[in-house]
């Protein structure tokens, strides 16, 4: 079997072990949250079963279909450092997007169902909730959100890492949610203990309403963030620091013109710069158009293992 020679554009990694420990730190974090999310699936199911309040059997199928997401997550992050091959030939960083994209829609769709769910509750006159024990599953949940919400927040800007942001910002949505929840059960708990007024019995399909929405917001950022990623929108800030980077250089070597493409994908950024050399360019070695090369590279102020970087120089335009 002949294998396939290596591309002379891959990008150098100085460092294998860097990016290994980061995906196992990466994995660690997301596992606990995995646990975490097994809890409150099973606990909200069961518990919204018990006391009859779709808002927290909606709840813990949320939390169960976080269990599936995190997964996901997971085996990405296994991926996403692999070395690319014969099969995945640019490497396996545009596995990262399109998880978050997926997990994202389907959030959306489960969201699209609560809030048609509540509507219907809130149109047929409402349902009764044993709001004390409402009041208690809240707690419990908003505790626990908080405890792994401060957790992954950390580890996140500590890793660097979008899947754990992504996983954090989920986390930190459920403790407002489950703040306000218990806030409002609360309040029905101790001023209407008996469900008297009418419009207690409005309270949990409107907080399904408000739940949906709000859960909404979230996953409809992610979506929009990682389907630019997809199509391979240029990210502005990268866009404008390789321009201003690759100017300052052409003025040191006198370049006549250059042409750069940028692209984004999670974490990693894919760049190709061309450049035309003037006529007054007498190229000595090929160190030398390395040591261009290295001047990019440093110039970009990313780890090497998250850059896929390709620099080719040329004196025929048709190649820009």
């Amino acid at each position: 079997m002949i294998k396939r020679p290596q591309n002379k554009y891959k990008k150098i990694r100085n460092n294998i072990e860097q990016p290994l420990m980061q995906s196992q730190k990466e994995q660690f974090v997301l596992k606990i949250s995995l646990c975490c999310a097994v809890v409150l699936a099973i606990f909200g199911i069961a518990y919204g079963i018990y006391i009859g309040s779709k808002a927290i059997i909606f709840d813990g199928l949320v939390a169960f279909l976080s269990i599936i997401l995190i997964l996901l997550s997971v085996i990405t992050s296994k991926f996403i450092y692999k070395e690319d091959d014969d099969t995945f030939q640019y490497g396996y960083m545009r596995f990262e997007p399109m998880v978050n994209l997926f997990k994202s829609l389907i959030l959306l769709l489960l969201c699209i169902y609560a809030l048609i769910n509540g509507i219907q509750g809130i149109l047929s006159g409402g349902y009764e909730v044993e709001f004390d024990k409402a009041m208690f599953y809240s707690f419990f949940s908003m505790l626990l959100s908080i405890g792994i919400w401060l957790f992954t927040s950390y580890k996140a800007k500590i890793l660097q890492s979008p899947l754990i942001s992504v996983d954090s910002l989920e986390w930190l949505i459920d403790s407002v949610l489950y703040l306000g929840g218990f806030l409002a059960f609360g309040a029905i708990w101790l001023f209407d203990k008996d469900n008297q007024t009418i419009w207690a019995k409005y309270l949990d399909p409107t907080l399904l309403v408000v739940l949906s929405i709000f859960l909404g917001i979230m996953p409809l950022k992610v979506f929009i963030k990682n389907l630019a990623d997809l199509v391979m929108v240029a990210p502005k800030d990268m866009d404008d620091k390789i321009d201003e980077l690759l100017q300052n250089i052409s003025k040191e070597y006198n370049f006549s013109d250059y042409d750069t493409h940028v692209a984004k994908s999670g974490r990693f950024f894919m760049i190709e710069v061309n450049i035309l050399m003037g006529e007054s360019f007498k190229l000595q070695s090929i160190d030398e158009l390395d040591l261009i090369r290295d001047q990019i590279e440093r110039g970009l102020e990313i780890p090497s293992y998250k850059i896929w970087l390709s620099v080719s120089f040329t004196k025929n335009p048709k190649w820009l």
